[in-house]
């Protein structure tokens, strides 16, 4: 009988042991050199990297889609590399992230071919909502078979508001008195084009933010460009992600501008094209992912697309500051037909002045290689419109005074020539051209040595406004 006893036992023992020797899931995580992704759907968007390090820290990222290199780190409160915490449990494990932890509990195994890319990991719950855990595998190989069709497509200005996204759609609305919710101004710099951006949060959990990009120019520069490269429309939803709150976007509108010669105070609109995320088409927004955090009572916008430009009174120097704003968004709807509306009413009356003759000679060389007829101009040197026409009076081969043109604008070419077109003034050899009864002119130096001049008209060149082209992805 008592051998038995301590035959039970003996039994007992082994296996408790060979239990607690099993490892944890947790353990066997933490123990891996591949990097985690955090994400839901297909992880397209709100996709958090992770990487475990030594010492029981882990860098964790966020990232705007899985396989994503680009992201914003969440440190801990002294800037660093956060700690992770093992539960007992052996399912659950704790990131000590600044402001909020980022707690993950595994509840079971998930493997998954997401777009071309095996996925093996965890099915787990953090702040009440189920997110995959999960490490990419293999790739499946691109088919080589298949032509790659354009993503962008033609569309007619009239039905690009029918692909609109209803942001209203499954937004969850804000507690009535979150103190996102209102109007803001910010400012920032992408891809070192100063930018001005105005956010609109509302209490249904949606939100609508619009941005106007400037010219790109060096960080050292003081003063602003005022040349506009495009104005990009966001709209979509609000939404609250592994303890942060994130603007997930539905619809993306950018309008891009003529920039070569433009006139700032009449610009002249170039594309419409609309993006959307949605379940016929995907996600075809490619920007990284935005956030919103509240520090010292002051709202902060982060994005890794974005560069901070420190604003006075700002406590937080790594993330946009946002400040309370009167300004009233336009819808996309409107911003569509306003700026569809203004392009027709340009084309009616395009010249009315130097800057306008400048700018539509520019974006007609844009759309013919950078040619004036046949001579290649560079707008990315030196151009002007400070001319007074009746101080070029131009002389024909009899001799007779010409009609005094319009309008002009002079700008450096491509390639200086000694036989070339250019004129020698006081402020180096250019391009001078005129307009006169919607027809374009060159002026020409008969003779180098000579102050004489004679207008010579453009050939195979009309003064015509291109088309404003409209596309969908």
């Amino acid at each position: 009988m008592i051998k038995k006893i301590l035959m039970v036992l003996g039994i007992l023992c082994l296996f408790l042991t060979a239990s607690g020797c099993k490892a944890k899931e947790t353990e066997k995580l933490v123990s891996s050199n591949k990097t985690w992704y955090l994400y839901q759907d297909q992880g397209e968007n709100d996709t958090v990297s992770i990487k475990f390090l030594k010492n029981q820290r882990a860098e964790v990222k966020d990232v705007s889609n899985i396989n994503g290199k680009v992201g914003i780190n969440r440190f801990n409160s002294q800037f660093n590399n956060p700690q992770y915490v093992l539960n007992r449990d052996g399912r659950t494990i704790t990131f000590k992230t600044a402001k909020k932890y980022l707690t993950l509990k595994i509840l079971k195994t998930y493997h998954e071919n997401v777009y071309g890319k095996h996925m093996k990991g965890y099915s787990v719950e953090s702040g009440g909502e189920t997110y995959k855990l999960a490490y990419i595998t293999k790739f499946d190989k691109p088919t080589t078979n298949v032509t790659e069709q354009a993503k962008s497509q033609t569309i007619a200005a009239n039905q690009l508001p029918d692909h609109i996204v209803d942001v209203t759609t499954n937004a969850k609305p804000l507690t009535s008195n979150n103190s996102m919710i209102g109007n803001y101004n910010f400012s920032t710099i992408i891809d070192y084009r100063r930018t001005d951006g105005n956010l609109t949060i509302n209490q249904n959990g949606t939100y609508q933010m619009t941005l106007t990009e400037h010219s790109a120019q060096r960080l050292a520069e003081e003063t602003d460009s005022k040349v506009v490269m495009k104005t990009v429309v966001e709209s979509g939803q609000v939404q609250n992600l592994y303890g942060k709150v994130y603007l997930t976007a539905k619809n993306l509108l950018t309008i891009d501008y003529y920039y070569h010669g433009q006139n700032t105070d009449k610009l002249l609109p170039q594309s419409v094209n609309l993006k959307v995320d949605s379940k016929s088409t995907g996600n075809q927004i490619n920007r990284s992912k935005i956030r919103i955090e509240e520090d010292n009572k002051q709202l902060y916008l982060y994005s890794s697309d974005y560069t901070v430009r420190v604003q006075d009174g700002q406590t937080n120097k790594n993330a946009n500051l946002l400040t309370e704003s009167n300004t009233e968004q336009t819808s996309l709807r409107d911003a569509i037909s306003q700026t569809k509306s203004y392009y027709e009413n340009y084309k009616e009356n395009p010249l009315t002045s130097n800057a306008d003759l400048m700018q539509l000679v520019g974006a007609i060389s844009d759309n013919n290689d950078k040619k004036v007829g046949k001579i290649k101009v560079n707008f990315g040197a030196k151009y002007g419109t400070n001319l007074q026409p009746s101080d070029y009076q131009g002389i024909s081969v009899n001799g007779s005074k010409q009609p005094l043109m319009q309008y002009m604008f002079l700008v450096s070419p491509a390639a200086y020539s000694q036989n070339g077109p250019a004129v020698t003034t006081t402020k180096g050899k250019f391009l001078i051209y005129g307009s006169l009864d919607n027809k374009l002119f060159l002026l020409k130096q008969p003779d180098k040595d000579s102050t004489t001049v004679t207008w010579t008209l453009v050939k195979d060149f009309s003064l015509t406004v291109p088309k404003l082209k409209f596309s969908l992805d």
